[in-house]
């Protein structure tokens, strides 16, 4: 038996199960203090976070320009989970279920279209969310971000990570709360206080 102290999970203690091998967890009660109080940290980074969101929008949208493509592939994402409300999204494990968010999307997930009933740049959206929950979503863009996903998928095959050159492996990106956000509020203002 191997005993950890970390501040990375939410849950207690984890073990893995005889039958079929997986991984099960013993979480908090939703209703519990600690868990409450996690929650309403996430609400408070959100309402910071809104204070900010007009610079955030206008640093992202200069940035679908950017010559460097790690910075393109950065705002287009910023966009797809400003605007469509898109889970972050991060690597997997092998033996976790391929649900994606948006960092994590491969060129499989979307199709592109210059046109599609009547409305001018529609991305379709299809992938496994949270929960392993379907997400199909037909959302039509700006000109400048659908021109940056062509510029993407360009010389990809389907199974391609769509924002190849963004890092979103859990150590860098997941470690708290602040972290998670850290990105975006440094494009709002540099001497943003949190």
């Amino acid at each position: 038996m191997e005993y950890k102290f970390t501040l990375e999970v939410t849950w207690l203690a984890s073990w893995t199960e005889n039958v079929q091998g997986q991984v099960k967890y013993i979480m908090l009660n939703p209703s519990s203090k600690l868990k409450g109080e996690k929650d309403w940290q996430k609400y408070e980074t959100a309402r910071k976070l809104a204070k900010s969101i007009n610079k955030i929008r206008e640093n992202y949208q200069a940035d679908w320009k950017s010559k460097e493509m790690r910075i393109r592939q950065r705002a287009v994402a910023l966009y797809f989970i400003d605007k469509l409300a898109l889970r972050a999204g991060n690597e997997k494990d092998e033996d976790q279920a391929d649900t994606v968010g948006c960092c994590s999307l491969r060129v499989e997930h979307i199709q592109l279209h210059e046109e599609k009933d009547g409305k001018p740049y529609v991305v379709c959206f299809d992938f496994l969310g949270k929960d392993s929950i379907r997400y199909y979503n037909e959302v039509p863009v700006e000109k400048r971000v659908f021109k940056n996903l062509q510029l993407f998928v360009e010389n990809k095959k389907g199974s391609d990570d769509l924002f190849d050159r963004l890092n979103t492996s859990k150590k860098i990106y997941n470690k708290t709360q602040r972290a998670k956000f850290r990105w975006a509020i440094d494009m709002a203002t540099a001497d943003f206080v949190f």
